[in-house]
């Protein structure tokens, strides 16, 4: 037995496979008692730091934390050193373990620790590049898909009949030390599918989503926003462009007018249609809108796909005899029956896109259906492996004014939110019209601010068959 646990202290590759699972251990396993623990310290200290923070801070919280782009750049200065660290330690825990001259092993047992040692420094290699891959993505994406900093947000006023004398252009807010979201109890985004990518001038908003989550309970509502309201109220910088004080199109078309129109709407050429968008909307709502982040359709698909597809049940089938192809190539006849089903991306986004066979309030509902299903089945565990292609994804298809600083708190606080019991609504006739008046609004602005009072309407949200695994 001497023997035998002897010539495994003289194994190199048994070394050098320790101290590739904990650098030191191998060094402790070949005798170098002392080399090994200085080796193992920093790495204890290390992980223990970290486990000790996210204890701290929670999983959530962690998260966003670890998103701000300072810390990225850390992780990938850190992930450098730990790959140059664990390499030396492999490498020296191989050396030690080799037996002196008069004890050297054969030719073929050393060619097969050889390439033992090349396999762990390889698979060191892989890791670590891995890592860096994903952290500098990470910094790739909320560089260009975040805003860097917390401002506030207007708070919205009440329409009047009486128009203002002409537009007024707010100063650019200035950063507040309480995120605004924060300041009246409860979190208000606003979710928005467009036919193109963000900043281009084609983009309309065909799927508009109000998303309030109270921060107390964490109880969350949807609210459907119609894309063909008329006559929405515009806020008092912009009311005066037209004689209503309103903006006499559909609602999905202001963003592309802000866009086209300088002198009426505030801001640079690629923010002025999200800024009138989000100010027309709070005015309109009743409710500051503490952030908006908008998608569009190819990353809806490549997102689902990556995904591995979306599970959703469909109470009625869907049969559009002209539904539009996403490249704009033609239409083709889409049937879709009632019941379970797989979708990929294509097909997910076909049965939130789809129209013709009733309107825009039943297209809306099946929207809220797919966000939903699509909040319940993401897993992080298996997003781990394909986490590169998500970056990839949320950069080229995702744009948000919501600030990098504020992702902390707001993960956190949807990680509170029961994906199987938001509730949901949409501002439909008869209660809403189409041609908004002043009763609308008056009801529009109720319905958003009794969100979360008991006795509420609301359209039943179907819970999920199995809760999401927690990994």
């Amino acid at each position: 037995m001497r023997l035998s646990l002897a010539r495994l202290r003289r194994s190199p590759a048994l070394a050098a496979f320790l101290s590739f699972l904990l650098p030191g251990l191998g060094q402790v396993w070949a005798g170098a008692v002392m080399r090994g623990v200085l080796l193992i310290v920093p790495i204890v200290i290390l992980v223990g730091g970290i486990a000790g923070f996210v204890i701290g801070q929670g999983s959530a919280r962690f998260l966003g934390i670890a998103l701000q782009p300072g810390v990225l750049l850390t992780i990938l200065a850190i992930d450098a050193v730990l790959l140059v660290y664990r390499v030396a330690a492999i490498v020296d825990a191989y050396l030690l373990g080799r037996p002196g001259r008069r004890m050297a092993a054969p030719r073929t047992r050393r060619a097969a620790s050889v390439s033992v040692l090349v396999l762990l420094l390889a698979v060191t290699v892989a890791m670590h590049g891995w890592v860096g891959v994903v952290t500098y993505k990470s910094y790739d994406l909320v560089a260009n898909v975040f805003v860097p900093v917390s401002t506030s947000t207007p708070q919205p006023t009440a329409p009047t009949a009486t128009p203002s004398q002409g537009p007024t252009f707010s100063p650019t807010p200035t950063p507040v030390p309480v995120p605004a979201w924060a300041e009246n109890g409860r979190l208000d985004v606003v979710l928005i599918g467009g036919d193109a990518g963000p900043g281009r001038r084609s983009l309309r908003t065909d799927s508009m989503t109000l998303v309030s989550v109270e921060v107390a309970t964490g109880k969350a509502k949807m609210f459907g926003i119609p894309r063909n309201l008329i006559n929405v109220p515009l806020p008092p910088e912009t009311a005066s462009a037209f004689a209503c004080g309103c903006f006499p199109d559909l609602i999905n078309a202001l963003f592309e007018y802000a866009e086209t129109h300088p002198n009426i709407f505030p801001g640079a050429d690629d923010q002025r249609g999200y800024i009138a968008l989000q100010s027309t909307l709070s005015h309109f709502l009743g409710v500051p809108i503490d952030g908006m982040l908008v998608v569009d359709l190819n990353g809806f698909v490549r997102l689902i796909d990556a995904l591995g597809g979306l599970d959703i049940t469909t109470p009625e089938a869907v049969y559009d005899s002209k539904y539009p192809l996403e490249d704009g190539s033609g239409y083709v006849k889409l049937y879709i029956p009632a019941g379970p089903h797989h979708f990929n991306g294509h097909e997910a986004l076909q049965y939130a896109r789809s129209r013709h066979q009733d309107d825009d309030y039943h297209r809306m509902d099946r929207q809220q259906l797919t966000l939903l299903a699509l909040r319940r089945q993401i897993n992080p565990c298996s997003l781990v492996p394909r986490l590169p292609e998500l970056l990839d994804i949320g950069k080229d298809s995702l744009w948000t004014d919501i600030a990098i600083s504020d992702l902390p708190d707001l993960l956190a606080l949807a990680q509170r939110v029961d994906a199987g019991k938001i509730k949901r609504a949409a501002f439909n006739p008869p209660e809403i019209p189409e041609y908004i008046n002043a009763a609308a609004v008056a009801t529009v602005q109720k319905m958003v601010a009794d969100a979360f009072k008991s006795g509420t309407k609301t359209s039943p949200t179907p819970t999920p068959s199995e809760p999401p695994s927690p990994c």
